[in-house]
């Protein structure tokens, strides 16, 4: 499974955070708000209990009140606002905004000085839609002094419909805050990843073969991973020509006795054999020092490579009347073009070695990988001998006599090339080799 970039991480973590921030912000404003809205009511209906109390008298045992108040609320019908006086338990006055409302209970009187609010009171018994405050007065009634209790109720509806005005304002806004927080956060993280993507690059262009080492100037925090990268490039760049120069001085060394040897006089055919194959192990471990060492922008084309090798093994193996087919157009090999000849000739002619009529090569390329499959319709190989090729440290040269220097060749270039090697059964009876050569990284991007 693919693992999630940075950027896509970082996104995910901001709206996980975001999901959680945005309902327990709401619900705290929701919760303060409301908690304000009540104060206020509770001020706002503790004052007009005020004025009913400043304009309340007695005369004579009968409690009376003016025909305008002062809080026009209480004076007009449907207001929302409603007022009540009780005497001796009794309802005896009600404001005239209330004349159309039917009044069913009312909260319990509190006693003489004290005052009652409620945030829920059902006036009809069952839908608590009213805001309530109540407080008792004495009130000299010739000797005597009477309990007077003073009410005032307020329809919650313009609450409710003010704090979810309210609440929708405030999603709407953290809403939107938050997806600019996002695209704040993409850009950031664009602006903060742009010298990785530097460093990618970089790297890419180094592994392409366009550069030697990162040369671009990286934030602080970077420099100790360019200076090591810079050494591990510079060490193995070393150990890479130390290689090949300490194997071209031994050819070059060996070159000259070699000759000399090869071609002295009456050699005997048992001494001629063991130099010729010095020879070749020399040329191998040339051609294994340089196979891979440099990267090409630009892909080979396979099919004309492949035609080209078919089209000679054709004349060499003109007697057995080869039918040698190269399928699917597609596929490029990035690399030496010797190279891929060294890895086609060898498979091929060994295909041609083995196979009764037919040779068949197929290629086949994808964004990630290019497929080069070789089947011939001979006796094949046995799988235990298969099992024993593919097994790590053993050599390819030892599944038939005669062609263990190709072979060697072939795994060691396969290797450079950190190319896959899969032997099996083919569909035309014989022996299929199945080369998969990933594609560079620049082609992955």
């Amino acid at each position: 499974m693919r693992s999630l970039s940075l950027r896509v991480r970082s996104l995910l973590i901001a709206c996980v955070a975001l999901l959680v921030f945005i309902p327990v912000t709401v619900l705290t404003l929701s919760q303060a708000y409301t908690s304000s809205l009540e104060e206020a009511k509770y001020n706002e209906l503790k004052l007009m209990t005020l004025s009913l109390i400043s304009v309340f008298e007695m005369d004579d045992g009968a409690p009376v009140m003016p025909d305008m108040l002062f809080d026009e609320q209480l004076n007009l019908p449907n207001s929302g606002y409603l007022g009540v006086i009780q005497l001796t338990q009794a309802t005896v006055w009600i404001s005239a905004s209330g004349l159309e409302t039917h009044i069913e209970s009312l909260p319990a009187a509190p006693d003489v000085g004290g005052e009652l609010y409620v945030a829920e009171h059902a006036l009809d018994g069952q839908h608590p839609t009213y805001f309530a405050y109540s407080y008792t007065a004495e009130f000299e009634d010739g000797d005597n002094y009477l309990p007077v209790t003073f009410f005032v109720f307020n329809n919650n509806a313009d609450f409710e419909n003010e704090r979810r005005i309210y609440l929708r304002s405030v999603w709407q806004y953290l809403i939107g805050l938050g997806l600019g927080l996002i695209v704040l956060l993409v850009l950031g993280m664009n602006t903060l990843l742009k010298p990785v993507r530097a460093l990618i690059s970089e790297i890419e262009h180094t592994s392409n073969g366009q550069q030697q080492q990162l040369t671009a100037n990286y934030p602080s925090e970077f420099t100790p991973l360019k200076q090591s990268i810079n050494a591990l490039l510079s060490a193995e760049a070393e150990q890479r020509q130390r290689y090949k120069n300490s194997l071209g001085d031994l050819a070059h060394s060996l070159k000259t006795p070699l000759a000399v040897a090869l071609g002295t006089q009456g050699l005997p055919a048992s001494a001629q054999e063991p130099l010729q194959q010095i020879d070749a192990l020399i040329q191998r471990q040339l051609k294994r020092a340089t196979a891979g060492t440099t990267s090409w922008d630009k892909g080979i084309a396979i099919a004309p490579v492949a035609q080209q090798i078919s089209n000679a093994l054709n004349k060499v193996y003109r007697d057995k009347a080869l039918q040698i087919a190269v399928n699917g157009q597609q596929g490029q090999f990035f690399g030496d073009k010797t190279d891929l000849m060294e890895i086609l000739g060898n498979l091929m002619d060994n295909a041609c070695k083995a196979a009764d009529r037919r040779i068949q090569v197929t290629i086949n390329e994808t964004p990630y990988q290019t497929e080069l499959c070789i089947e011939d319709d001979g006796p094949g190989i046995p799988p235990e001998q298969v099992e024993r090729l593919l097994t790590r440290g053993q050599r390819l040269d030892a599944y038939t006599e005669g062609q263990g220097i190709g072979m060697a060749v072939v795994a060691d270039l396969l290797a450079a090339y950190e190319a896959k090697l899969a032997i099996g059964r083919s569909e035309l009876g014989g022996a299929m080799f199945t080369i998969t050569f990933p594609a560079p990284i620049r082609m992955l991007g």
